[in-house]
């Protein structure tokens, strides 16, 4: 059995969706001959047998003193305060905010490769932190590094940064990436920009995937409202739900069922923008915000709901986003209701595999919240989709198995499938 060191900043049972890929690598990898050991920022019991190490940053008491007082004296997350506070903390820590967690990961990556044998590293992004310290750890080593990207990191829509940080980032970038053996990203346009950032061909395109196995124990319960659930992160305002708001309050103001029985849930952090949009279009009491809860607890919820919500960036340079969470939608068996630009590669994928609607305007919107709306009252709210084209986590840890042997052969390796 080979072994691979995996950093991962999160890793289950952390309730985001970037600790999936990571934990199915873990789950999965030693079906077909690798062993895996997991470096993280995250703590708790993993829901699967996993060795894990976990390195949480070091506590900052002045950065909670101040993220409370703000938090307590500005209710919206476009306040000046809040938008102080982000742009000091994104501006002043390099590569990203997630930089005090790079020692002692370090540290911890650097113990296990002096006492154990190892065959390879993988690290997997966001953060680009977690690249710093593959790259690190890996030139200690001389062991075979995959960088793994699950969304870019130069040219990425959702970072915007001054001049000279972004050259300062892209410097960087391109003389760790350098040193990798392979690099692998979640989706083609991903793959077509790191290839020419990094003027590299050996750029290899393995999707995100999901797994039927986590839906087990998860019972699926006939919708007794309209309820719309979306289960994720809102990243500081960076998505909207400004879309889907604006098309209930016109059904509202219509009298139309699909907008009087609508109610709206959201799971997940950083959806302090939420409140704000929900009053604007005055659609607050039918919105209701749980926060953070595990992830057999909003898999509960989408598995009880008539629709699952995905909101993406509205700036076309964001239209090759996909992410994970359509993935385990289409384990929550409903329909799904996504809002993003005109040309995004998520419309074709809905629309192709018969998994819900797309919506990049409000009357696109409307007509998406009515056709959900039969389909609730229909009571065909469990959507069958075609998951032909979506990769289980079985299949995806195959092809990293495929890409490591290259990378770190071995006569002698017997796989088990």
């Amino acid at each position: 059995m080979k072994r691979l060191l995996q950093i991962a900043h999160v890793f289950p049972p952390a309730p985001s969706p970037g600790a999936l890929r990571p934990g199915y690598l873990s789950r999965y990898l030693p079906n077909f001959g690798w062993d895996v050991v997991t470096v993280t920022a995250s703590a708790g019991t993993t829901p699967f047998p996993a060795r894990v190490i976990s390195t949480a940053a070091p506590s900052n008491g002045l950065e909670e003193r101040l993220r409370a007082r703000v938090a307590a004296r500005s209710a919206s997350p476009d306040a000046p305060l809040r938008r102080f506070l982000r742009a000091a903390k994104e501006n002043v820590l390099f590569p990203d905010t997630t930089a005090p967690w790079i020692p002692g990961a370090l540290r911890a990556g650097m113990e296990l490769l002096e006492r154990e044998h190892f065959d390879a590293i993988l690290s997997t992004a966001h953060p680009p932190s977690v690249h710093v310290i593959g790259w690190l750890l890996a030139r200690k080593s001389g062991l075979p590094w995959i960088a793994d990207y699950r969304d870019p990191w130069a040219g990425n829509a959702y970072l915007k940064r001054p001049l000279l940080r972004q050259l300062a980032e892209e410097f960087l970038e391109r003389g760790m990436i350098h040193r990798a053996n392979a690099v692998t990203t979640i989706s083609e346009p991903i793959a077509a920009q790191l290839r020419r950032f990094h003027r590299r061909r050996d750029v290899y395109v393995i999707p995100n995937a999901f797994d039927p196995a986590d839906w087990a124990q998860i019972p699926s319960v006939a919708p007794s409202r309209f309820d719309l659930t979306f289960t994720g992160s809102m990243y500081d305002g960076k998505r909207s739900p400004a879309l889907l708001f604006a098309a209930l309050e016109s059904l509202r103001r219509e009298g139309h069922p699909a907008g009087m029985e609508a109610r709206v849930h959201f799971y997940g952090p950083n959806s302090d923008n939420v409140g704000t949009c929900a009053a604007e279009y005055n659609v607050s009491l039918i919105v209701r915000q749980h926060g953070v809860v595990p992830r057999q607890s909003a898999m509960r919820a989408q598995r009880s709901s008539a629709g699952l919500l995905i909101f993406l960036n509205m700036d076309p340079l964001t239209a090759g986003e996909m992410g994970s969470k359509y993935l385990e939608y289409l384990g929550a068996q409903r329909p799904i209701l996504a809002f993003g630009p005109q040309s995004s590669v998520m419309r074709s994928f809905i629309e192709r595999n018969d998994a819900g609607w797309f919506a990049s305007d409000v009357e696109e919107a409307k007509r998406a919240l009515v056709a959900a709306h039969e389909n609730y009252t229909r009571g065909t709210w469990r959507q069958l989709a075609d998951t032909a084209e979506a990769p289980t986590a079985h299949s995806m840890a195959f092809r990293f198995a495929e890409l490591l042997d290259r990378a770190a052969p071995s006569a002698d390796l017997e796989r088990a499938v």
